[in-house]
């Protein structure tokens, strides 16, 4: 496990809200997902020759990070939503993964957004969202963005995100780019023991609280915290990716929103990947970094974004 994810880890445990593994997997049962067996496979290396600012201020405190290709530009931009539990999101993960895509011709901003740690709830990381559309397109200019060609990407609790804000008309997004996030947060543990369960939807849960704000659990809040309720025939593209041995966000998560997706008309295209776990939370994250799956992120953008 990588140290930024043993970060992770410890600073939700500091909150009172560690990060649990379930010691079974649930099994993903969907037929119209295509499975991956990548293995470790090649790695993709460290891009170079790209601009980078670094810790931007967007909106209040909250920062972002930019990358800007070689070249004139303008440049589709992508923008990526870290993960971290609900209780933690560093801008500066998936760093390696974010050159990769800068160097495929994408202006690739990652951001801070609120969390529970905070009290923030979905609504306020959506607006962190939008917040940062907003700024992006209005320095579009000084960064070789074109403001009309715009993805947006995350993994985990940034999957989650990434998908709630895809659908959001109002963000003007073109695409989706989801890593193992969650959909339908009343069931996010379904398929794991007992006690992940209790622990994960329970009223103390940092799941609940990102919802509802602390305590309490509000059955109409989760049915409009849960992306496929705001799926329309409008929805932009997706792409999507779950590991099939993931011990944190069982794969039924992402099924659930491809066929929500699918029975919308909406473009979706959800890969399974054998033998993986929660990316970097995981025994061997090497599959999450291979220039096989990482190709196919950026063939998308360029199919959706050109």
């Amino acid at each position: 496990m990588k140290l930024s994810m043993r970060i992770i880890m410890a600073l939700a445990a500091l909150q009172g809200h560690p990060i649990r593994f379930s010691t079974v997997a649930a099994p993903d049962k969907d037929p119209d997902s295509v499975a991956l067996d990548i293995g470790p496979g090649p790695q993709i290396g460290r891009v170079r020759g790209l601009r980078s600012d670094k810790g931007i201020a967007y909106s209040g405190d909250l920062r972002m990070d930019v990358l800007v290709p070689q070249g004139s530009g303008p440049f589709p931009l992508v923008l990526y939503l870290p993960g971290g539990g609900f209780v933690s999101a560093r801008r500066m993960m998936a760093g390696k993964q974010r050159r990769y895509v800068a160097g495929a011709g994408f202006v690739v901003a990652s951001i801070d957004y609120r969390t529970t740690t905070v009290g923030a709830t979905y609504r306020d990381g959506l607006a962190d969202v939008a917040a940062a559309l907003a700024f992006l397109r209005d320095h579009a200019s000084q960064y070789a963005i074109d403001p009309d060609h715009v993805a947006v990407w995350g993994e985990s609790a940034g999957g989650y995100l990434a998908s709630m804000a895809g659908t959001a008309p109002d963000n003007r997004i073109d695409a989706v780019v989801d890593f193992f996030g969650a959909s339908n947060l009343a069931a996010i543990a379904d398929g794991f023991e007992g006690d992940i369960v209790a622990a994960t939807t329970g009223p103390d849960s940092p799941i609940t609280a990102y919802v509802v704000g602390p305590g309490g659990l509000a059955v109409g809040e989760m049915h409009e915290a849960d992306p496929t309720s705001r799926v329309t025939p409008t929805t932009p593209p997706f792409l999507i990716f779950h590991g099939d041995d993931d011990r944190i966000i069982p794969p039924a998560q992402t099924a659930h929103l491809h066929q929500a997706l699918r029975q919308a008309g909406v473009p979706t295209t959800r890969y399974v990947i054998t033998g993986a776990g929660h990316g970097d939370l995981s025994d061997d994250p090497a599959p999450w970094t291979t220039t096989q799956l990482m190709d196919l992120v950026t063939t998308f953008l360029h199919d959706q974004l050109s």
